[in-house]
């Protein structure tokens, strides 16, 4: 009796060490995961670190103080990557004051020059969100020609180095609670949006390939993703590839503004109409075809 007790208790014993043993190694493989997390984070904070380090103007993006959004604007525009001016940041900044809503969208982000000041306007409005859809992918940006230049510059340009500038400059601007990052191409971001059923955007500024059948279909299958009334940005209007998406907007939507600055610098708002926010992809395609 006494021996089959004993031989119970070690049975017992055992089994407990085998669980505390596949406990152990449950939690070292625990530990594992997070020293390799640790590691990346620690990557990721020298990589944007060095980025600080390299701008003209050392050290982190630091807003003045004040509130005052046409000085903010002034001071981080010329930190950041890109080709927004000075006077478009601020027209943008405008359509967002005076628009409704709170959910913004631009496609084609690069290093933020655009996008910054929209989510600088936007921050202390309840609820705003702006989503920053960019692949930062070479191969993305090449796979629609545009010019023999335009496409090998883009081949070559350090994109990584671009996305982790942008998001440098959101952390600095105190803007990772407002700006969200979407790093599909607009083609699979767009369907991302789709299957969100009932998110609209209240403004759209649409900055992607300029190639001419991507910077249409941006503009034709984006359309039924706004909110009725809401404000459609695209940029470079008068570039030649560009004309078909810029007629398509202004045989749809209604023309709020557009603006040329010289040297090929130009850009557009429109507004869109009622009908058109509920308009099938189908009935989209179609126009777009008769515009053709």
């Amino acid at each position: 009796m006494l021996e089959q007790q004993a031989a119970m208790h070690q049975a017992m014993l055992a089994e407990q060490d085998a669980k505390i043993r596949e406990t152990q190694a449950v939690v070292r493989e625990r530990e594992a995961v997070v020293r390799e997390r640790e590691a990346v984070v620690r990557e990721r904070e020298a990589e944007i670190n060095a980025l600080r380090a390299g701008r003209d103007v050392p050290g982190r993006i630091t807003p003045p103080p004040g509130g005052d959004l046409a000085d903010c604007i002034r001071a981080v525009l010329p930190q950041l990557d890109g080709w927004c001016s000075l006077q478009k940041a601020l027209w943008l900044t405008e359509l967002v004051t005076k628009m409704g809503g709170a959910r913004i969208g631009e496609i084609g982000v690069y290093g933020g020059r655009s996008l910054i000041p929209l989510a600088l306007a936007a921050r202390d409005r309840p609820g705003a969100t702006v989503y920053a859809i960019e692949p930062w992918s070479n191969s993305v940006a090449v796979e629609e020609a545009t010019s023999e230049d335009n496409d090998q510059w883009w081949r070559e340009v350090d994109l990584n180095k671009i996305k982790l500038g942008f998001i440098s400059a959101v952390m600095d601007c105190g803007l990772a609670g407002v700006v969200k990052l979407i790093e599909l191409p607009s083609d699979e971001a767009r369907c991302a949006f789709q299957a969100m059923r009932g998110h609209k955007f209240d403004l759209l500024h649409i900055d992607g390939s300029h190639a001419e059948a991507q910077a249409l279909a941006d503009v034709q299958n984006w359309l039924p993703l706004m909110a009725p009334g809401g404000i459609l940005v695209l940029d470079d209007i008068s570039w030649e590839t560009v004309t078909k998406a810029r007629d398509y907007l202004r045989a749809t939507c209604d023309v709020i503004g557009e603006v040329s600055e010289g040297s090929d610098v130009s850009y557009g708002a429109y507004r869109t109409r009622p009908a058109l926010a509920e308009m099938p992809e189908a009935g989209a395609t179609l126009l777009s075809e008769v515009l053709a």
